[in-house]
């Protein structure tokens, strides 16, 4: 993702345009620009050498986001956080910091996702006891988190779903395997009938593109919680 992220800012007319790269953190920085990379050590000192208007981006893994919001504690600046598989207590320190920066939270940074999330919201809730609920997720094999943060935030907007023969009839499948980036499938069942609602990934540089979007809509907002659904319905 950092590497798409990385393709999306160099789209000469695309999302990128209005943006500026100061600073890439990483395990492994790549060879490049030296004064773009810094390894997790110099996280905290990075920050605070840096602008507060700055608007960062974090998409790594657990360990990662967690040193990412002990250095933005000590130097606050606006977050797009989107990594999944995080622990509750991380999920706590985000909201946290959302009291002194704007911070958006997004599982899935695709336009498509937010608006799959639209539909499953429209489901009236004296619709909702005529189906039994199942998500079926299907990612790369490399992809640590089962289900995905998506195919969880997705059961939450189905709350309610589940008839007599599956109380509380929302069921969550995860397939890992090859290289495909990532699909949600949900599927109503009723008597007599079933909706299939499907979102498939062919390219992550629709999350790097929703990420660059997201940051846009941050800049300049005022401390508080948003999601990719305040971006989707703004644009």
């Amino acid at each position: 993702m950092g590497r798409a992220i990385r393709a999306a800012l160099a789209e000469p007319a695309g999302a990128g345009a209005a943006f500026e790269l100061r600073a890439c953190i990483a395990r492994r920085p790549e060879p490049g620009d030296t004064k773009l990379w810094h390894t997790p050590d110099q996280l905290g000192a990075t920050l605070g050498s840096l602008q507060p208007d700055l608007v960062v981006i974090d998409v790594s893994l657990a360990a990662g986001s967690d040193a990412l919001l002990t250095a933005l504690e000590a130097a606050p600046r606006a977050l797009v956080a989107a990594s999944t598989g995080l622990p509750a207590s991380a999920e706590d320190r985000i909201a946290k910091l959302s009291e002194r920066v704007p911070v958006l939270r997004a599982r899935n940074l695709s336009p498509g996702i937010a608006m799959l999330s639209a539909m499953l919201r429209a489901i009236p809730v004296g619709e909702r006891s005529l189906y039994d609920a199942d998500i079926v997720e299907r990612h790369h094999a490399a992809k640590k988190d089962a289900p995905s943060g998506t195919a969880i935030a997705l059961g939450e907007l189905l709350r309610g779903v589940g008839t007599e023969r599956r109380p509380g009839g929302v069921a969550i499948h995860s397939l890992r395997g090859g290289t495909a980036p990532g699909t949600h499938a949900i599927v109503l069942s009723g008597v007599g009938e079933t909706i299939t609602l499907e979102h498939e990934v062919h390219d992550r540089a629709v999350f790097a593109r929703g990420a660059l979007r997201a940051a846009r809509f941050l800049h300049g907002r005022t401390p508080g919680r948003y999601t990719f659904d305040d971006v989707w319905t703004e644009a």
